[in-house]
């Protein structure tokens, strides 16, 4: 391939310099940014010098400029990589933040096929891809259709289930069996196979929610993977790459503490992190099974395949996340999904700034697209319904997805609404603070706008990503029954809606957040192209990965010392008996 656009922007600002003098066109400022890395910039620019100038007469100096660009422009085509993004459509937050990474790829213009296999129907309208237009979806036959349950049918259970290492082996079963049917369904379609074989592609990306994409992709001969995760970690990823995660300080991805935890807080922050370790390894050694059976027991197990990813992105943001220890193929492009430039130009409806505009305050609450707010308990919701009555200064805007509201006729400070549009109502200084589940997207949004926030987790990582928030200062968390706790809730939302403090926390969290000096899609397009060019990285590939329990936490090292101090103790108190045996003692008797 030939190397990226940008060691060539000293000559073609040279060109256009030249342009510029001969023919006093307009400065063309722009090449230095991001944008102009685009490998079509120098096309466009072909194109438009070339109009003005056939209106007047060309000198040979000029001709040159234009032989010129016009071979710069060519380059430019040569230098987009084919990049193949494979994510199942089965969580919005984990396909829209795959999509951010194929659209921020195709932004400058690179070749980028977005692959979705559908593991949930009720997801397949989420796919979140905007750019990229090349986008191949699976659809489940017959076959699937029979056998998997939709999950939609599971999700009202985990308002009620409190998951703990007790019950996080089985909670997630439908999740994980509408992957594997997936991965089954995905592997029947051999026209897609066939198809996507033909492209050539240059670079893989795939999420470990599913490690089928990684046995397609080395069928399809693409040697260089990324592996990209659209939560913060994958307990089960890290252990296979070889990233420590000490579980002394570093809340794994379901765990209910924050950094600091007393000793049952480290035993279950263990627990639970051993036991979606197992989940993960479980499912993803039965999609092993399925692609090697479609597609040859020559591939790779996942085993061996998931550690050769040139680059790890993760969907954290250093200022944020707990500090723990990570590998150099680590690369952290969290809030690559929040564009701040997109979100500042929105304009709301007229409908909803007057919305807005009704009272002095506005709450936002949204617990996301998984868990919906028409399954609640009943308690709880009336609870929530007490604590809203009390505050009648403050519009609440409720994401409802139902029209029965009969539950709540009567009250007017209630705004319901099936959809709501969630970054344009942060963006606006009329919101004055938002109830969240703590999904790690609504997190990072959060995080960004500045808004302050009452975070009540529901399920999965979402009680990490709300005390990750808690320790800056600008939200506060909540355990989810105490909705039906009408004097806890209330307190709740007054202090978030009137404690300068917290608003204070957020907007100095948001101002970092703009500031902060490596960008996530400059990180994602660096990365990217670096490892088109030069991947895959053997060299560093991690060797703890290869060690045991007892060698990778030096307990080897330590029965050694410790075998030499028990040896030293021995030898003296040999000694010393020793010596004492060969001294005359007297004994005196007293009268």
């Amino acid at each position: 391939m030939v190397p990226p656009l940008h060691l060539y922007q000293y000559h073609l600002t040279y060109h256009i310099s030249q342009i510029r003098k001969l023919r006093k066109l307009p400065c063309v400022c722009c090449i230095r940014d991001k944008k102009a890395e685009s490998p079509f910039l120098v096309s466009s620019l072909n194109k438009t010098y070339k109009r003005k100038m056939m209106k007047r007469e060309s000198s040979p100096s000029t001709a040159m400029i234009i032989q010129s660009l016009f071979f710069l422009s060519l380059i430019g085509l040569l230098n987009a990589y084919n990049i193949l993004v494979y994510s199942p459509s089965f969580g919005g937050s984990h396909t829209n933040f795959m999509a951010r990474l194929a659209d921020t790829l195709t932004d400058v213009g690179h070749n980028v096929t977005f692959l979705i296999p559908v593991a949930d129907e009720a997801r397949k309208g989420q796919l979140g891809v905007k750019k990229t237009k090349d986008v191949v979806i699976v659809e489940q036959d017959q076959i699937m259709k029979r056998q998997v349950k939709p999950i939609d049918d599971d999700m009202a259970q985990y308002w009620t289930t409190d998951m703990d290492s007790s019950n996080a082996d089985t909670i997630f079963n439908v999740f994980f069996d509408a992957m594997v049917l997936s991965c089954e369904n995905f592997m029947r379609n051999k026209e897609a196979f066939e198809d996507l074989k033909r492209r050539n592609f240059d670079v893989g990306i795939f999420e470990p929610v599913s490690v089928c994409g990684l046995g397609y992709m080395n069928a399809l001969r693409i040697e260089k993977i990324i592996m990209a995760s659209s939560c913060a970690l994958y307990d089960g990823a890290l252990a296979a790459v070889g990233e420590p995660l000490d579980f002394s300080y570093v809340p794994g991805m379901m765990s209910k503490s924050g950094e600091k935890m007393s000793l049952s807080e480290k035993l279950e922050n263990y627990r639970l992190s051993m036991a979606s370790y197992r989940m993960q390894h479980g499912m993803w050694d039965k999609e092993t099974e399925i692609y090697r059976k479609h597609l040859g027991y020559g591939i790779p197990h996942w085993r061996d395949l998931m550690p050769t990813s040139s680059v790890f992105f993760t969907n954290s943001i250093p200022y944020v996340d707990f500090p723990r220890t990570v590998t150099q193929k680590t690369v952290p492009i969290g809030g690559i999904s929040v564009d701040i430039e997109s979100i500042r130009s929105q304009k709301l409806s007229i409908e909803w700034s007057t919305v807005l505009d009704e009272r002095p305050f506005n709450m936002l609450i949204s617990f996301g697209s998984m868990v919906r707010s028409m399954d609640m308990p009943t308690e709880w919701r009336r609870g929530l319904l007490e604590a809203i009555k009390s505050e009648p200064n403050v519009t609440f805007i409720w994401k409802y997805e139902n029209d029965d509201l009969e539950w709540a006729k009567g009250i007017k400070n209630i705004y319901f609404s099936k959809w709501v549009p969630q970054t344009a109502l942060l963006n606006d200084d009329r919101l004055t603070a938002f109830m969240t589940h703590g999904g790690l997207g609504s997190t990072n949004e959060l995080a960004h706008l500045g808004k302050p926030a009452l975070m009540i987790p529901v399920f999965a990582d979402q009680d990490r990503n709300a005390n990750m928030l808690a320790r800056h200062g600008g939200v506060k968390v909540i355990h989810k029954s105490e909705l039906g706790n009408t004097k806890v809730i209330k307190n709740a939302i007054r202090s978030i809606l009137h404690d300068e403090e917290f608003k204070k926390h957020a907007e100095k969290l948001a101002d970092l957040l703009v500031n902060q000096p490596l960008k996530p899609k400059e990180q994602v397009v660096k990365y990217t192209e670096f490892v088109a060019r030069f991947g895959p990285f053997p060299e560093m590939d991690s060797f703890g990965r290869k060690l045991g329990f007892i060698e990778r936490n030096l307990l080897d090292i330590y029965s050694v010392i410790g075998l030499s101090y028990i040896i030293a103790f021995l030898l003296i108190f040999f000694a010393c008996r020793f010596v004492f045996g060969l001294l005359p003692l007297k004994f005196i008797k007293k009268d």
